[in-house]
């Protein structure tokens, strides 16, 4: 009775151990693997700076992703500065022509006294060029050299063979309302020794710009005879005329320079000469230019 006591006990502590441990007893219960999230992928920093410390520690340091520079706004260039006779108006007239005109016109407004329209001029001694030709070859050079430097050019004639009066030309000047004519010619007498060049400017009667005309011709004729090494001819080498229809018919500052005497042969060789011309045309540019702005410095033109 003892023994089958002994039996049921042992069985129910069998029974008890399979139940409190349930992998060991088939068909026991595995409990479903956990659903783990997939690792984020974290991105790599553009550049890891690794430290190590005196202590042996190493200290990292992620380098901040930087933005890129701001793009450089671009340097301004130094203002320009104006050509020295810019906005100006320069009114030329290359004395004379191939063919003179021997009609005649009025001398002056109102006048009774007539004059030819225009003559062809004197020739040269030695050269036998003609004086218009000179003139002319002058001319050209001065307005290039008055177009670079910013002045706009009235030129009555870039040809010799017109027929254009003295009173034409001046009205022209007029109509253009310039800021300074210059009239060239060169000079001839009978005295073949006689030399130089002057200027010729209205007299007071015969203009409203009296005192600007004799400033005018005072720098140009300096300027002129610094250039070419010609000398100043009739006391400070200015000559006021009454009796110049180019002059009489012009409303605007107006001037003449006589750049020589074709009739000494000296100076005829000279005036006649393409690099001389040059140093002419330079030293009366350089007069305009003194007489614009009596404190310029600038010198221009070439040679």
């Amino acid at each position: 009775m003892m023994k089958k006591r002994w039996l049921v006990v042992l069985l129910a502590l069998t029974l008890l151990l399979a139940c409190t441990n349930p992998q060991t007893a088939e068909g026991a219960f595995t409990p479903a693997p956990t659903d783990t999230p997939a690792p984020t992928e974290t991105p790599e920093p553009e550049e890891i700076v690794v430290i190590e410390t005196p202590d042996n520690e190493t200290v990292v340091y992620e380098t901040p992703t930087l933005p890129p520079p701001p793009t450089p706004s671009p340097t301004p260039g130094p203002t320009p500065v104006p050509p020295p006779l810019a906005g100006l108006v320069i009114g030329i007239d290359a004395g004379h022509q191939s063919h003179g005109d021997l009609e005649k016109e009025p001398n002056a407004p109102d006048s009774d006294e007539m004059k030819a329209r225009c003559s062809s001029g004197t020739r040269g001694i030695a050269t036998g060029i003609y004086e218009y030709e000179v003139n002319l070859a002058v001319a050209l050079k001065l307005q290039s050299i008055l177009e670079e430097a910013g002045a706009t050019v009235v030129m009555t004639r870039t040809e010799n063979d017109v027929n254009i009066s003295n009173r034409e030309r001046a009205e022209l000047f007029n109509e253009y309302g310039v800021d300074l004519a210059i009239r060239l010619h060169c000079n001839g007498t009978n005295d073949t020794s006689v030399r130089g060049a002057f200027m010729l400017v209205p007299t007071k009667e015969h203009t409203s710009f009296y005192n600007e005309n004799v400033r005018a011709a005072t720098a140009i004729l300096d300027s002129y005879c610094k250039a070419t090494g010609l000398s100043a001819r009739k006391h400070n080498g200015i000559t006021y005329r009454s009796d110049q229809t180019g002059f009489n018919w012009c409303t605007q500052p107006i001037v003449c320079i006589e750049m020589g005497h074709l009739s000494n042969e000296t100076e005829d060789l000279l005036l006649t000469k393409d690099t001389f011309q040059d140093k002419m045309a330079v030293g009366i540019y350089r007069g305009i230019l003194a007489y614009f702005d009596p404190d310029s410095t600038a010198e221009g033109g070439n040679p």
